[in-house]
């Protein structure tokens, strides 16, 4: 069985400011840009954020009356990405081929030479509140 096709969502640009890199850091715990001026090795995993990123992922789930919940991510590294230099994000998805409720998101960093830099993948649950309406609290 061949793995199932992957369906592009977007190609953004990953701003790596240093302001914003240093709130990233802060935000998980970290101190800011670190010494060498490499961003966190996570930071690009927020594109994910992004409203056409985000939206597309949500009408999937939508598809389903189902909630995105983020379940485990994986994170491959070619070369660490740096403070103030330009990235491109090719963020796409595919159903997982063993779990109907479950899709993978996948991004992949390149430089402003093209040359891959990092790729990560995001296991997603397209979570289903299966009760009946009204029943519980």
């Amino acid at each position: 069985m061949s793995e199932p096709d992957w369906t592009l969502i977007a190609e953004v640009e990953l701003a790596t400011a240093p302001d914003r890199v240093a709130a990233f850091a802060a935000a998980v715990g970290g101190t800011g840009v670190e010494a060498d001026d490499r961003v966190p090795a996570t930071f690009a995993f927020t594109v994910l954020s992004r409203p056409e990123i985000l939206g597309a992922l949500e009408s999937v789930a939508a598809d389903r009356s189902a909630v995105l919940v983020h379940q485990a991510q994986q994170f491959r590294y070619e070369q660490a990405l740096e403070v103030g230099r330009p990235y491109q994000v090719a963020v796409d998805w595919r159903r997982n081929p063993d779990r109907g409720d479950r899709i993978v998101v996948r991004g992949r960093v390149r430089d402003a030479a093209g040359r891959h830099c990092q790729e990560f993948l995001a296991d997603i649950v397209l979570f289903e509140n299966r009760r009946a309406d009204g029943a519980g609290s």
